[in-house]
């Protein structure tokens, strides 16, 4: 019979050109690239063994005869591992390496290993076919190639069909799309005898493959070309199961939001894209990750690239970025992470760069923080705080402290500061700093928040002579709170439900939310000032927020940050400063509130000065409730003494 091989040669071009723009992709070495690499090569193998026998038969030059029966051998080969690379690489979307390894063993022995035995033993058994003076004549079992395929093929439909929420839809269209291609083209064949149609079928399927699930673009962050999130995730869970040695570097540019909001975001993106040309430039590997929108990551595999990469990172963000001739310089984050695989998941090394973020401490210069036994301590016990969190607010074992705010004109505390307090069975109390930080991150601040008021509110139905002594309360707003959306309706239901007025309570704003002019931010702020509630700007002096803050949203007070407090009872530059921004705060009609008093020089510079309030651990630390009636409604100096002292 004569063949035509012409489809047999576009399929082999086809896969040349698959594995050629695959090798460039510079892809990590996970698990499905590595199959899906090894899929193509064996398609490529089956192609080109059957290209070459398909010759070797149409010569029928007995003289080759032993050649023939290598290249047929080599392809029966090929015909057999290939249905089961398809079915290996399918699974690898989904499954595990330890699981696919477990499925090797189990699969590929039984029965592809034992067919393959059988092919090599062709030579002498002459089960799938024989060379006869040139001539190719089937074997007694040649049909068992076939339907070992059509197994394969059978499995792996009814797999992706059984996983398709795992798979997802694009990818379980993939699978279906090139079962459909081989089916049509091995049902061409058999009724085209001398069209070579199934090699070309293969060609195609793996090509759809390529461009769908493997698309050069699919794992590329859209903004800066390197590798975003999702393959990040993929491929340092591959390398921690596979117990494989990697370090990690990444980059936080800290101040993005408050760039975009000064220079716009057409700026804002260019730092992204020339932050990552930087990285992509001392990384060796050439493995860079986009994993947050201001965040990036850089992965290497030895501890002595780890460290190059490290220093040159330092050395390249201490320059400023020149943008269309203007030099831009802003504070970047530098963490060091040696021996990734020691976090047993990838989601707990996402978690531990944000710990270790977290660690810094607001300075504008570039910080670099290298991860160490302390440091993991610390993120191991943030790990179990976050793990008790859930049972904290399921059975509402929160606290509330309040810390009274001293008025020097009135000579008596006026109004008091709601603190949240936790304490865990076996660590005991746990910072508020910690706590509220992973609330915020994981999304459960607005059901603390909620928690928190119906406390207060029922504290004070139950003490009403406070609220004949205490002008309000503060309650403060976490950022998430105030974008997490229906949650103001709910704390004025709740304060309503007890019976109090709305104007009893004042709600703290961070400089955080405040620089951010979200429409959420603005109506809250609507809802809460037309039901009569003050607003209070916290920590003002402490980050990016200025007097055009002030003017933005309707405030009532401001509390002046304690980092502004350093230094004003000896340097007088410090307290010019400070006594002029209390100055031109009470000009424009607020009161303003002096934080984190603690001496009795800070004390009498502020009355000097004529601060309305002061709050700090010079008149009283935060206290229980029990304490907080006894102090406000029996003040005395003895008790008062006793509960001073110096921030712990």
């Amino acid at each position: 019979m004569s063949y035509n091989m012409d489809f047999l040669i576009a399929g082999l071009v086809f896969l040349a050109l698959v594995l050629y723009h695959f090798s460039l992709q510079n892809r990590m070495a996970d698990l499905s690239s590595r199959i899906f690499m090894g899929f193509i090569v064996i398609g490529i193998l089956d192609i080109l063994f059957d290209l070459i026998s398909s010759v070797l038969i149409k010569m029928g030059n007995p003289e080759f005869q032993v050649v023939t029966n290598l290249s047929l051998i080599i392809f029966y080969l090929m015909q057999v591992f290939l249905p089961f690379g398809m079915f290996l690489y399918m699974r690898s979307l989904w499954l595990k390496e330890m699981d696919i390894r477990k499925g090797i063993a189990r699969e590929l022995f039984i029965p592809t290993a034992t067919l393959a035995g059988l092919v090599l033993m062709n030579c002498w058994l002459h089960l799938f076919f024989k060379i006869d003076d040139g001539q190719y004549v089937r074997g007694p079992l040649y049909a068992v190639v076939y339907f070992h395929a059509l197994f394969y093929m059978a499995a792996t439909a009814w797999l992706s069909m059984r996983h398709r929420e795992e798979l997802g839809e694009k990818k379980l269209h993939a699978v279906w799309e090139i079962l459909m291609l081989i089916t049509v083209c091995v049902l061409l064949q058999m009724i085209f005898r001398s069209q070579l149609l199934i090699g070309f079928g293969i060609a195609l399927g793996i090509s759809v493959f390529f461009y769908t699930i493997n698309n050069p673009k699919e794992y590329l962050d859209n903004l800066t070309g390197v590798y975003d999130n999702r393959y990040f995730a993929a491929v340092v869970q591959d390398l921690i199961e596979r117990q494989k040695m990697f370090h990690l570097v990444t980059v936080d540019i800290r101040t993005l939001k408050q760039m975009n909001s000064i220079y716009g975001t057409h700026t804002g993106n260019q730092i992204l894209v020339c932050a990552a040309q930087r990285i992509q430039q001392v990384s060796e590997s050439g493995h860079v990750f986009r994993t947050h929108g201001n965040r990036f990551v850089a992965l290497t595999y030895s501890f002595v690239e780890y460290e190059q990469v490290r220093n040159r990172l330092e050395q390249a963000f201490r320059n400023p970025m020149e943008l269309k001739g203007e030099s831009i310089s802003f504070p970047v984050t530098i963490c060091g992470i040696t021996d990734g695989a020691k976090l047993i998941h990838t989601d707990q090394l996402l978690s531990y760069i944000e710990y270790l973020v977290s660690l810094t401490d607001g300075s504008r210069e570039l910080l670099l923080i290298q991860d160490d036994e302390q440091i993991m301590r610390g993120f191991r016990h943030s790990m179990e705080v976050e793990a008790f969190l859930r049972t904290a607010i399921e059975q509402d074992l929160f606290e509330v402290n309040y810390q009274p705010v001293y008025s020097i004109q009135d000579q008596q505390y006026v109004t008091l500061e709601v603190l949240s307090r936790l304490s865990h069975p076996r660590l005991g109390a746990i910072s508020p700093e910690i706590f509220i930080t992973i609330a915020e991150r994981n999304g459960q601040i607005a059901q603390i928040g909620y928690l928190q008021l119906k406390r207060v509110c029922r504290f004070l139905s139950e003490h009403r002579k406070i609220m004949r002594q205490i002008q309000n309360i503060k309650f403060n707003l976490s950022p998430a709170e105030m974008m997490t959306q229906g949650h103001c309706e709910r704390l004025l239901q709740t304060i309503q439900e007890f019976g109090l007025p709305y104007s009893y309570f004042q709600f703290e704003i961070t400089e955080t939310v405040a620089t951010e002019y979200s429409d959420n931010l603005y109506e809250m702020v609507r809802i809460f000032t037309e039901a009569g509630i003050g607003l209070c700007l916290d920590d003002f002096g402490s980050g990016f927020a200025n007097l055009n803050t002030v003017l933005k949203l309707p405030f009532t007070s401001i509390k002046i940050d304690r980092s502004l407090l350093i230094g004003i009872d000896e340097e007088p530059k410090a307290a010019l400063f400070y006594q002029n921004i209390v100055s031109v705060l009470q000009n424009m009609g607020y009161f303003v509130i002096s934080e984190g008093v603690e001496t009795r020089q800070e004390m009498e510079l502020l009355s000097s000065w004529g601060v309305n309030m002061i709050q700090g651990y010079y008149f009283s630390k935060p206290v229980s409730e029990k304490e907080i009636v006894e102090l406000v409604l029996n003040p005395n100096p003895v008790y008062n003494r006793k509960n001073q002292g110096k921030r712990e």
